[in-house]
């Protein structure tokens, strides 16, 4: 090659180096089965969240934000690949993801393809399986030894995992606060000539609630205060509802054996928890070279209840269990402490990652991207969030109304301006028509989704629990 041309050609190539270096980092945190019981959201007055909090207001909170799935597996599977569960099959836990997210461009192999260093640790995808193989990431982590937590049946309810209650161990004993170690070494230690996508993926406050003494302290027991509810709430739900919201389960075991209080207790301290690990994640990226130029992504993967309508856990479409923790510091777009309150889903964020980044948009993404609400949050957003739990079984809501509708076609409306506990069922009025016909047409026609990957009709009426991952996990809900 003439020395001209050699000249021109490395030039080109240092070029291009240095255009990856510029690109921003991305520091990708999900957390799982966080609701909104975090200060910022109001979901619960005791809750204690200083940190989090921190962090959400370096950016904008979508405080009207859900799950595209009330369920970890098809939860995470939507958000990292873009499609929602009628196009997947990725209905509940109970169906394998691996089919589908093997063949899947997901956020971590789009940003691998694109010249990023993509590390991951945690929990990001349901479990080991569900990506489908390790060649999205530079390096997969995986989860963190943490404390036995086999079921000890500290509660005294003998329900598997459904457990909680104060361990004899150290903060630095747990997987999540190991995780947050790893995690600050890379932010630290990560090579500068290459962007990075950093994926932390919290554990807690996931059943079993087992977290040291030192943060149930923090939570006396007779000060406890239970979530507001209605004695009669399902006297209106229908009967898909009902049995998503299963009664006589987890709530009648709860109640028998004495244990709402401190179930809300142990719930408290496992966020606080992982409220103080964010707190150490914060400060290590501050303390990092990366720190001007770093994108957080902040999500939980659905919400949770705590005897709501009666139910417990996820498994179903109100807004306990579909509404989530959102936010997103765009350094040099977001503006401190901005609030949004336009109805989001996960299916948004994808797109908004690539806008951010500068990365082009696989065809396959269809979602609407945020940039507008990051600039300015009252911008016009004809969207609406939609989560569906099983085939069939969808809730769609925008800034004021819930509309749920289930497989057999029955219904459930509530109206947040006046009802923001949804104890009052509107859909069968008739003059709520035009609002459920409105709301209905974001949800797919019949045909149109794609039988489960595991070939069950996945109603979402089981709990669906997910199959054993194949390393650093025995059992996953």
């Amino acid at each position: 090659m003439k020395p001209m041309r050699l000249l021109i050609a490395l030039l080109g190539l240092f070029s291009l180096s240095l255009s990856a270096a510029e690109k921003p980092d991305v520091l990708f945190i999900a957390v799982d089965d966080l609701n909104d019981w975090v200060t910022h959201l109001g979901g619960h007055p005791q809750t204690k969240t200083p940190n989090i909090d921190r962090l959400v207001a370096r950016g904008m909170a979508f405080t009207n934000s859900h799950c595209a799935a009330p369920a970890c597996n098809p939860s995470r599977a939507a958000l990292m690949s873009g499609l929602r569960p009628w196009q997947t099959g990725i209905y509940t836990n109970g169906d394998p993801a691996q089919g589908v997210m093997k063949d899947t461009l997901t956020i971590n192999r789009h940003f691998l393809a694109q010249g990023y260093n993509t590390l991951g640790g945690g929990k990001i995808y349901h479990n080991f399986n569900a990506e489908g193989r390790e060649d999205g990431w530079t390096k997969w982590e995986g989860l963190f030894p943490s404390i036995n937590e086999h079921e000890e049946n500290m509660n005294g309810l003998k329900s598997g995992h459904f457990d909680w209650g104060a361990v004899n161990s150290k903060p630095q004993e747990m997987g999540d606060y190991k995780l947050t170690d790893w995690a600050v070494n890379q932010l630290k230690t990560a090579p500068l000539d290459k962007p990075l996508f950093l994926g932390v993926g919290y554990v807690k406050p996931h059943l079993p609630w087992y977290v040291p003494q030192e943060y149930y302290d923090r939570f006396p027991l007779e000060g406890i205060q239970l979530p507001v509810t209605k004695d009669d709430d399902l006297a209106d739900i229908p009967a898909a509802g009902v049995q998503m919201a299963k009664p006589q389960g987890d709530h009648a075991a709860v109640l028998k054996g004495d244990q709402w209080k401190k179930a809300v207790q142990a719930y408290l301290a496992t966020i606080s928890f992982l409220d103080d690990q964010v707190g150490r994640l914060l400060d290590g990226l501050d303390a990092s070279p990366r720190k001007d130029k770093t994108i957080i992504v902040w999500w939980t993967d659905h919400g949770w209840a705590l005897g709501e309508k009666q139910h417990w856990r996820k498994f179903a479409l109100w807004e306990e269990t579909t509404r989530t923790s959102c936010a997103i510091v765009a350094p040099g777009i977001t503006k401190p402490n901005s609030v949004c309150k336009a109805p989001v889903d996960y299916l948004n964020i994808y797109p908004t990652l690539c806008e951010l980044t500068g990365l082009p948009l696989p065809v396959h993404v269809k979602g609407a991207s945020l940039m507008p609400l990051l600039k300015d949050p009252t911008s016009t957003w004809g969207q609406v969030a939609i989560c569906t739990h099983g085939r069939g079984n969808h809730a769609v809501k925008d800034a004021r109304w819930r509309y749920i509708r289930y497989a057999d076609g029955s219904e459930e409306l509530y109206d947040h301006s006046k009802d923001p506990n949804e104890w009052t069922n509107l859909a069968t009025e008739a003059d709520m028509s035009k609002t459920k016909a409105r709301l209905a047409a974001a949800l797919p026609a019949a045909g149109e989704e794609v039988p489960s990957t595991s070939g069950s009709q996945s109603n979402g009426s089981a709990k669906g629990k997910g199959k054993k991952k194949a390393k650093g996990k025995a059992k996953e809900e």
